[in-house]
């Protein structure tokens, strides 16, 4: 039993580690962890099925591994930051205003064909009208159009307010994303103002998303009076 929980450890963390090297495009609509816990259980579950010879419990031991392993690390993804930074797969900003990021396309290899193509399934012709086109984490590419190109709607009509744009996860339970400050146009002398302002610190933030136009929108962990 020892030698079949630790070959299932080394399997496990051994296909998280290729998946993350894969990258998000391999992913589909699955997280590395759930992806890795699918494959393993569907194979070892099949075992005892098709073996008469191979005991019930050389798959039950594995499958309870799995599903502990599985539990543990969700919990982990949520709490530990360092963690979330080694398994978690980052949203990648493919287009800005218009304009193609080389060098984030060639991360996730994601070619000029490949990016079109996805545009036009979005009844999307013209790179120009293109905001953001952000590739998500379960593999799908997200197209947010400028203002003057998104299709009009009832609320449209009449007077309509500035743009907000897209909205940046600036603070996620907790934890400062830099690179998102960035993208919002903030630095971190603002941040730490804005804070201030609102007497409150990073660890007791649940939620800041700041848009392009700078507005911050705070959500704590707990309410106060």
């Amino acid at each position: 039993m020892t030698v079949i929980f630790v070959r299932t450890l080394i399997i496990y963390s051994l296909l998280i580690m290729i998946m993350r090297f894969m990258g998000k495009r391999q992913l589909g609509e699955l997280e590395i962890a759930d992806l890795v816990t699918t494959l393993l259980i569907s194979e070892v579950a099949s075992l005892p099925l098709t073996d008469r010879n191979i005991p019930l419990t050389h798959a039950l031991v594995p499958v309870l591994t799995l599903m502990a392993l599985e539990v543990l690390l969700s919990w982990g993804l949520l709490k530990i930051p360092f963690l979330k930074k080694i398994l978690s797969v980052r949203p990648a900003l493919l287009v800005r205003n218009g304009v193609p990021d080389r060098k984030a396309m060639a991360s996730v290899r994601v070619s000029s064909e490949e990016l079109m193509s996805q545009l036009r399934q979005k009844d999307v012709s013209d790179l120009s009208e293109v905001e953001y086109a952000i590739l998500e984490p379960n593999g799908q590419i997200s197209v947010i159009l400028r203002s003057a190109d998104r299709p009009v709607t009832p609320g449209d009509l009449g007077m309509k307010p500035a743009e907000a744009g897209m909205m940046h996860l600036v603070i996620s339970d907790g934890q400062i994303y830099s690179r998102n400050l960035a993208l919002a146009g903030k630095d971190a002398a603002w941040l730490e103002t804005f804070l201030k302002t609102h007497g409150v610190t990073a660890k007791e933030v649940f939620m800041l998303l700041v848009d392009d136009r700078g507005e911050a929108r705070l959500h704590l962990k707990e309410k106060r009076g």
